[in-house]
């Protein structure tokens, strides 16, 4: 990867935090930042946290090896569209995005010019957002997903796979299909239920909200524009998850109701063993 050029698309947290990590693992290859606020790209110069940095995504193609596309899921497409007219035969482009089926689906279907396209998503991140919040080695011993197909181009692929285990992530190849319905049951519906408990809560109640809320509720603060498009992509596995928690809720009435101590515990119990259990990157 030496001398090499990377592009990243989009400069909140995880691009910033991504252009972090590649200047310290790839520390001669140039890092190009894109964003639509010249801000950003100031301060993520000023910082160090990029070599260069463009608004408009056509002026640093032309230098690019291999993009990073770090915006929202619902942008995606228009912007694999974009690059593919103005990026170097050969090209290799990849993303952070939440949900992989519908966009690999399209990807597959798509006749591009001039770019190889691998789908991939860091478990990382955080509720706050912007390049100041860029959080060195952030995919440091990450989970991150790569989501090939039998259309995905073996060299891109192995390109990508080499950069996200050169930035010390674990690296799980599965297929666009189960991506989405593993995230949604980990991510999503959490993600969902969290912003059901805060919405639930009295005024008077949420005053009081101590840890035990406070941890349980963090990732309720995440950005709506981002999250809207994520839900709406992985709509059907989340409206299956939300369901099949509607019934264990339903279930734990059903016991407080019939004054169940006895199934209560083992309701509890059976949570508690498996959080107390639960071992860190399993599904490797």
């Amino acid at each position: 990867m030496k001398q090499q050029t990377f592009v990243i698309v989009g400069l909140g947290l995880m691009g910033g935090s991504l252009a972090v990590d590649l200047r310290k693992n790839f520390p001669s290859a140039n890092i190009v930042g894109i964003s639509r606020h010249e801000k950003k790209i100031l301060y993520a110069k000023k910082k160090k946290i990029i070599n260069e940095g463009f608004v408009r995504i056509e002026t640093a193609l032309k230098k690019a090896h291999v993009i990073f596309l770090c915006s929202p899921v619902g942008t995606l497409e228009d912007y694999i569209s974009k690059i593919d007219c103005f990026a170097e035969p050969g090209t290799v482009v990849t993303d952070v995005g939440s949900t992989k089926f519908k966009l690999v689906n399209w990807t597959d279907h798509q006749r591009f010019k001039n770019i190889k396209f691998v789908g991939s998503h860091p478990l990382a991140g955080s509720h706050l957002r912007g390049v100041e919040h860029a959080i060195p080695s952030l995919y440091k011993n990450a989970l991150v997903f790569v989501t090939p197909t039998h259309q995905t181009n073996q060299k891109a692929l192995q390109v990508v796979v080499s950069i996200w285990e050169k930035l010390k992530a674990q690296v799980k190849i599965i297929s666009p299909a189960d991506h989405d319905k593993i995230v949604s049951e980990i991510s999503h519906l959490p993600h969902a239920l969290a912003a059901v408990l805060v919405n639930l809560v009295s005024s008077r109640s949420i005053d009081c909200a101590a840890s035990g809320f406070l941890d349980t509720t963090r990732i309720a603060q995440g950005y709506p524009k981002l999250w809207v498009p994520i839900f709406e992509s992985n709509r059907k596995n989340l409206i299956k998850d939300l369901k099949r928690y509607q019934n264990l809720l339903k279930k734990l009435i059903c016991l407080l109701e019939k004054r169940s101590k006895n199934g209560l515990e083992k309701f509890l119990f059976y949570a508690s063993e498996r959080r107390s259990q639960l071992k860190k990157r399993a599904c490797l």
